[in-house]
């Protein structure tokens, strides 16, 4: 049996993280130019959401200036076109300036969209602590506390009291504490769980749901059948408890159960008596 703290279920957690070709908080530059008319004797105004730090063109056919937020541009020369690049301080545009033509067709002023921030993503490890603080919130909120009070500490025995149950979508988890009050060590290993199917019980099921039963009431079932269940995880705190310690672990399943259901939880015998716990759920 693994060692391990203890934790309400295990987690399995996979987390991707996309990452594109820019910078963290900015957003990405479109790749297609956007193409301005212009005319002869008149100027284009392109106006941006915030201030202009860099301006540039691949021709000297059109005169380009940058005041604030703002950049002017001012055809030269009939039958030429060129490149526009602009910056700000969070983008990049990019222009095509057409050969200048008719007035009734060139473009007066531009706005050019406000950048939109992406928010930055959260470190990798505050995204999973959150999604397992979430799922082990609603692993406690969904548990099911089992009744043991009628399960005595005697003293020479090694005593288990199934503590709460939580039934998920997929699986069963069982926590359990188990006490040594015998005189020597006790090694807790991977228990076996059986599922009672008792024909001839003498009492009402229904009424002992969430209980753990003592061994008086446990022979009430009467003659019962037992079918073998499949442990697939067992966590304990410690493995080795010495006499008068106590420790708890877990128990998962992967099926689901409808209610009543008797479940037998059984661990190695402790010398000349067994250590086992038997419960409704």
């Amino acid at each position: 049996m693994k060692r391990t703290s203890l934790s309400f279920l295990p987690l399995f957690l996979s987390v991707a993280l996309f990452v594109t070709n820019e910078v963290s908080g900015q957003v990405s530059q479109p790749s297609q130019a956007q193409h301005l008319a212009t005319a002869l004797d008149h100027i284009t105004v392109l106006e941006f959401s915030e201030p202009v730090t860099l301006a540039a063109t691949g021709s000297s056919a059109f005169s380009i200036e940058r005041s604030d937020n703002k950049v002017l541009i001012k055809p030269l020369k009939a039958g030429v076109s060129t490149d526009l690049f602009v910056w700000t301080a969070s983008r990049r545009f990019t222009y095509e300036l057409d050969p200048p033509g008719d007035v009734k067709t060139m473009n007066f002023a531009v706005d050019s969209p406000a950048a939109v921030t992406k928010p930055i993503p959260e470190p990798r490890d505050d995204q999973m602590t959150k999604i397992a603080d979430m799922l082990l919130t609603r692993a406690f909120l969904g548990a099911d506390r089992i009744e043991n009070g009628d399960i005595k500490n005697e003293k020479g025995r090694v005593v288990v009291r199934v503590e709460s149950v939580f039934q998920s979508s997929n699986g069963l988890y069982i926590r359990y504490s188990i006490r040594n009050l015998a005189d020597r060590p006790y090694r807790v290993l991977k228990p076996a769980i059986w599922e009672v199917l008792p024909p001839d019980a003498t009492l009402s099921l229904p009424a002992l749901r969430r209980t753990q039963l003592d061994s008086r009431t446990a022979q009430k079932l009467g003659r019962i059948k037992r079918n073998s269940l499949v442990v697939v995880s067992a966590e304990i705190r410690k493995e080795d408890i010495r006499p008068g310690e106590e420790t708890q672990g877990v128990i998962v399943l992967r099926q689901q159960f409808e209610a009543p259901t008797v479940l037998q939880v059984i661990f190695p015998d402790a010398g000349d008596h067994h250590v086992s716990a038997t419960f409704v759920f």
